[in-house]
Protein backbone atom coordinates (compact mmCIF):
# COMPACT_ATOMS: atom_id res chain seq x y z
CA UNK A 1 0.00 0.00 0.00
CA UNK A 2 2.60 2.57 0.73
CA UNK A 3 4.48 1.96 -2.10
CA UNK A 4 1.56 2.34 -4.51
CA UNK A 5 0.82 5.61 -2.36
CA UNK A 6 4.58 7.01 -2.66
CA UNK A 7 3.90 6.31 -6.83
CA UNK A 8 0.32 7.76 -6.58
CA UNK A 9 2.17 10.74 -4.71
CA UNK A 10 4.71 11.11 -7.52
CA UNK A 11 2.59 11.08 -10.27
CA UNK A 12 3.97 8.18 -11.74
CA UNK A 13 1.46 6.78 -14.73
CA UNK A 14 2.92 3.44 -14.51
CA UNK A 15 1.67 2.97 -10.87
CA UNK A 16 -1.27 4.04 -11.95
CA UNK A 17 -1.89 1.85 -15.12
CA UNK A 18 -0.85 -1.12 -11.94
CA UNK A 19 -4.06 0.32 -10.16
CA UNK A 20 -6.18 -0.27 -12.82
CA UNK A 21 -5.69 -3.63 -13.05
CA UNK A 22 -5.15 -4.68 -9.76
CA UNK A 23 -8.18 -5.37 -8.09
CA UNK A 24 -6.68 -6.44 -4.46
CA UNK A 25 -5.58 -2.64 -4.33
CA UNK A 26 -9.43 -1.53 -3.85
CA UNK A 27 -9.67 -1.86 -0.42
CA UNK A 28 -6.29 0.25 0.26
CA UNK A 29 -7.81 3.06 -2.29
CA UNK A 30 -10.75 3.29 -0.35
CA UNK A 31 -8.44 3.40 3.04
CA UNK A 32 -6.74 6.54 1.50
CA UNK A 33 -9.94 8.27 0.63
CA UNK A 34 -11.06 7.95 4.33
CA UNK A 35 -7.66 8.67 5.85
CA UNK A 36 -7.35 11.62 3.32
CA UNK A 37 -11.14 12.69 4.61
CA UNK A 38 -10.09 12.65 7.98
CA UNK A 39 -6.99 14.50 7.41
CA UNK A 40 -8.95 17.24 5.44
CA UNK A 41 -11.09 17.29 8.58
CA UNK A 42 -8.44 17.85 10.95
CA UNK A 43 -6.95 20.20 9.16
CA UNK A 44 -10.09 22.30 10.23
CA UNK A 45 -9.96 21.05 13.76
CA UNK A 46 -8.37 24.77 15.35
CA UNK A 47 -11.56 26.42 13.33
CA UNK A 48 -14.05 23.96 13.79
CA UNK A 49 -13.85 21.83 16.70
CA UNK A 50 -14.10 18.10 17.04
CA UNK A 51 -17.52 18.09 15.36
CA UNK A 52 -16.75 19.72 12.68
CA UNK A 53 -14.07 17.67 11.91
CA UNK A 54 -16.46 14.79 11.10
CA UNK A 55 -18.46 17.04 9.46
CA UNK A 56 -15.71 18.09 6.98
CA UNK A 57 -14.83 14.05 6.90
CA UNK A 58 -17.99 12.84 6.12
CA UNK A 59 -18.52 16.01 3.31
CA UNK A 60 -15.21 15.22 1.11
CA UNK A 61 -15.47 11.44 1.05
CA UNK A 62 -18.97 11.94 -0.37
CA UNK A 63 -17.78 14.77 -2.68
CA UNK A 64 -15.25 12.08 -3.71
CA UNK A 65 -17.76 9.86 -4.34
CA UNK A 66 -19.85 12.30 -6.21
CA UNK A 67 -16.76 13.60 -8.55
CA UNK A 68 -16.02 9.64 -8.90
CA UNK A 69 -19.31 8.65 -10.33
CA UNK A 70 -19.41 11.83 -12.51
CA UNK A 71 -16.39 11.30 -13.97
CA UNK A 72 -16.90 7.74 -14.88
CA UNK A 73 -19.68 8.26 -16.48
CA UNK A 74 -18.19 11.18 -18.71
CA UNK A 75 -15.42 9.29 -19.05
CA UNK A 76 -16.82 5.81 -19.95
CA UNK A 77 -20.10 6.68 -21.58
CA UNK A 78 -19.92 10.39 -22.44
CA UNK A 79 -16.98 10.62 -23.64
CA UNK A 80 -14.33 7.49 -23.95
CA UNK A 81 -11.78 7.47 -25.79
CA UNK A 82 -11.45 4.25 -28.81
CA UNK A 83 -9.52 2.35 -25.80
CA UNK A 84 -11.83 3.05 -23.01
CA UNK A 85 -12.90 0.13 -21.05
CA UNK A 86 -12.72 1.10 -17.43
CA UNK A 87 -15.02 -0.21 -14.76
CA UNK A 88 -16.21 1.70 -11.58
CA UNK A 89 -13.38 -0.40 -9.40
CA UNK A 90 -10.51 0.92 -11.73
CA UNK A 91 -11.38 4.30 -11.39
CA UNK A 92 -12.30 3.97 -7.46
CA UNK A 93 -8.46 2.28 -7.23
CA UNK A 94 -6.84 5.34 -9.48
CA UNK A 95 -8.74 8.32 -7.94
CA UNK A 96 -8.20 6.74 -4.69
CA UNK A 97 -4.74 6.58 -4.78
CA UNK A 98 -4.77 10.03 -5.78
CA UNK A 99 -6.38 11.10 -2.75
CA UNK A 100 -2.45 10.67 -1.05
CA UNK A 101 -1.31 14.15 -1.17
CA UNK A 102 -4.24 15.32 0.90
CA UNK A 103 -3.06 13.35 4.00
CA UNK A 104 -0.58 16.11 4.29
CA UNK A 105 -3.59 18.38 5.19
CA UNK A 106 -3.80 17.00 8.35
CA UNK A 107 -0.87 18.85 9.36
CA UNK A 108 -2.78 21.75 9.36
CA UNK A 109 -4.59 20.45 12.04
CA UNK A 110 -0.98 20.40 14.45
CA UNK A 111 -0.01 23.69 13.32
CA UNK A 112 -2.44 26.00 11.15
CA UNK A 113 -0.34 28.20 9.42
CA UNK A 114 1.15 25.32 7.91
CA UNK A 115 -2.32 25.50 5.90
CA UNK A 116 -1.36 28.68 3.93
CA UNK A 117 0.92 26.77 2.07
CA UNK A 118 -0.27 22.95 1.92
CA UNK A 119 -3.56 24.04 0.95
CA UNK A 120 -2.89 25.36 -2.16
CA UNK A 121 0.00 22.72 -2.55
CA UNK A 122 -2.34 20.05 -1.85
CA UNK A 123 -5.25 20.96 -4.13
CA UNK A 124 -2.43 21.77 -7.32
CA UNK A 125 -1.04 18.33 -6.33
CA UNK A 126 -4.46 16.27 -6.29
CA UNK A 127 -5.94 17.71 -9.19
CA UNK A 128 -2.40 16.64 -11.21
CA UNK A 129 -2.78 13.06 -9.50
CA UNK A 130 -6.45 13.05 -10.49
CA UNK A 131 -5.72 14.01 -13.97
CA UNK A 132 -3.19 11.04 -14.30
CA UNK A 133 -5.12 8.69 -12.56
CA UNK A 134 -8.19 9.84 -15.26
CA UNK A 135 -5.70 9.29 -17.93
CA UNK A 136 -4.72 5.92 -16.79
CA UNK A 137 -7.97 4.13 -15.96
CA UNK A 138 -9.68 5.60 -18.93
CA UNK A 139 -6.95 4.96 -21.38
CA UNK A 140 -7.18 8.23 -23.00
CA UNK A 141 -5.11 10.81 -24.58
CA UNK A 142 -4.28 13.84 -22.21
CA UNK A 143 -6.28 16.55 -24.11
CA UNK A 144 -9.19 14.13 -23.66
CA UNK A 145 -8.50 13.64 -20.31
CA UNK A 146 -8.40 17.14 -19.49
CA UNK A 147 -11.47 17.71 -21.58
CA UNK A 148 -12.79 14.70 -18.88
CA UNK A 149 -11.66 16.16 -15.91
CA UNK A 150 -13.33 19.78 -16.70
CA UNK A 151 -16.28 18.84 -17.32
CA UNK A 152 -16.40 16.04 -14.11
CA UNK A 153 -15.40 19.05 -12.13
CA UNK A 154 -17.90 21.21 -13.71
CA UNK A 155 -20.84 18.84 -13.39
CA UNK A 156 -19.71 18.09 -9.51
CA UNK A 157 -19.37 21.89 -8.69
CA UNK A 158 -23.49 21.98 -10.45
CA UNK A 159 -24.37 19.13 -8.40
CA UNK A 160 -23.24 20.60 -5.28
CA UNK A 161 -24.59 23.95 -6.02
CA UNK A 162 -28.02 22.16 -6.57
CA UNK A 163 -27.74 19.92 -3.72
CA UNK A 164 -26.62 22.69 -1.28
CA UNK A 165 -29.42 24.25 -0.67
CA UNK A 166 -31.52 20.82 0.23
CA UNK A 167 -28.49 19.97 2.76
CA UNK A 168 -28.52 23.49 4.68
Amino acid sequence: MLRWMIGAARLDPTIYDELEREYSATVPALLVVVLASLASGVALLPAVGLAGVYTRAATAFISWTLFLIIAYLIGTKALPGPETSATIGQLVRTLGFAQTPVLLLALGGIFPPFLVVLGPLVFVWVLLATIVALREALDLTTTRTLVVAAISWLGFVLLNLMLAPALG
